[in-house]
């Protein structure tokens, strides 16, 4: 029996930048943005494409928050003092360096409610926001963080992205909904945690996340310390860009990985082509074979897809 080759289909290549990030003591809103500059500046030498920082980025900026108080209520200060700046920042960067930024997440007021959001920054054009779904203890009782209610998938030249923060890539039904649904093919995963333990459990998750759905998945960890904040005393991480386990992939499904708890970059290649190939013709077809499962939870939120050139 002649069997025939599978058709070549087009390249839809994306360079990927994940920050590996330490937190240390700032005294000024400038000292941290030319910090944050930095590693974007690292990441336009490798001419990445989508640059990716870590969860809770934005509390480094509590060192220059005025005043004291229970750990809430600081973050609730950080989130009407700092946000606008972050913003402007982050606009400003994707702009003159022309490449998509995933700040890694900022707390933010929503009314009453103080969520946890990861915003997506684009050249010339106006960020959109991804907040956490699922909370921690530690985030509902000492931070006092609300869940967000939406979904956001970004539509780029490449292919659609979308955001899962620390806790919510160990939802596997979360993503499936967004890669069955909505056709996501790349998962970014910005994560803080403070042992070597959860590090673990964010980056098995991602990992399969990736087999699962056939994607690939990017986590941008944190490391370093604020001293004397509670719950920000000690992060570990161990940040990678991982893919399908299967002949077209590196054989362990990882694209590269960071040093664990090394303040430093990773860049990877990836080709979202690779995974159309996989789907159709791959050893397993997990996606394609998942599409007819009826064990999905129910999502009543709201699901925003945005679409977004290199160019804004």
């Amino acid at each position: 029996m002649r069997f025939s080759a599978p058709k070549p289909v087009m390249s839809r290549p994306v360079r990927v930048c994940s920050v590996q990030y330490a937190l240390r003591t700032i005294s000024s809103f400038e000292e941290f943005a030319t910090h944050v500059e930095s590693f974007v500046d690292v990441a336009d030498d490798y001419d990445a494409d989508l640059i990716v920082f870590p969860e809770l980025l934005g509390v480094q900026l509590m060192g220059p928050t005025s005043g004291g108080g229970e750990p809430s209520e600081v973050m609730r200060r950080l989130a009407a003092e700092h946000v606008d700046d972050f913003d402007a920042l982050f606009k400003r960067l994707a702009t003159e360096y022309e490449r998509i930024i995933v700040g890694g997440t900022m707390p933010r007021l929503e009314g009453e409610r103080l969520l946890n959001v990861a915003s997506v920054y684009f050249p010339n054009a106006e960020p959109v926001h991804q907040a956490k779904l699922h909370l921690t203890p530690a985030e509902r009782n000492v931070w006092k963080f609300s869940p967000g209610r939406d979904l956001l998938v970004v539509d780029t030249d490449f292919g659609k992205f979308a955001v899962a923060i620390c806790y919510d890539v160990q939802f596997p039904e979360l993503v499936k909904i967004l890669c069955n649904h909505h056709g996501v093919e790349l998962l970014v995963v910005p994560y803080m945690t403070d042992d070597r333990r959860g590090t673990c459990r964010v980056t098995t998750c991602a990992r399969a996340r990736a087999v699962e759905n056939q994607i690939y998945t990017v986590t941008a960890g944190m490391v370093g310390s604020l001293p004397l904040m509670t719950d920000l005393t000690s992060q570990y991480a161990q940040s990678g860009i991982f893919t399908p386990a299967d002949l077209a992939f590196p054989m362990d499904g990882i694209a590269t990985e960071a040093a664990a708890n090394v303040e430093q970059v990773i860049v990877a290649d990836l080709d979202l082509a690779t995974l159309d190939r996989a789907r159709h013709h791959g050893s397993v077809q997990t996606f394609r074979d998942s599409q007819s499962d009826t064990l999905h939870t129910r999502f009543d939120g709201e699901v925003l897809t945005v679409r977004r050139h290199f160019g804004g």
